[in-house]
């Protein structure tokens, strides 16, 4: 995929997470992108070959939750 239509994707997923983590957590937009940007999960999510940007909104809160 070429790294054009990727950044896309990985920016609607990460969207979508920031989203479902600030209802789950009812963090506000800052702490929710600075807990985003800043795991383990966004770093492995920010590398198209793990194709972990596959993963849908609640599977990578799931991810997050289980990071922290």
């Amino acid at each position: 995929m070429d790294e054009r239509r990727f950044s896309a994707i990985l920016e609607i997923k990460v969207s979508g997470l920031v989203e479902a983590y600030m209802d789950s957590t009812k963090a506000s937009l800052e702490d929710a992108l600075k807990t985003i940007y800043g795991s383990k999960l966004y770093k492995t999510l920010e590398r198209e070959e793990t194709k972990v940007w596959h993963f849908s909104s609640a599977l990578l809160l799931d991810c997050i939750m289980q990071e922290l």
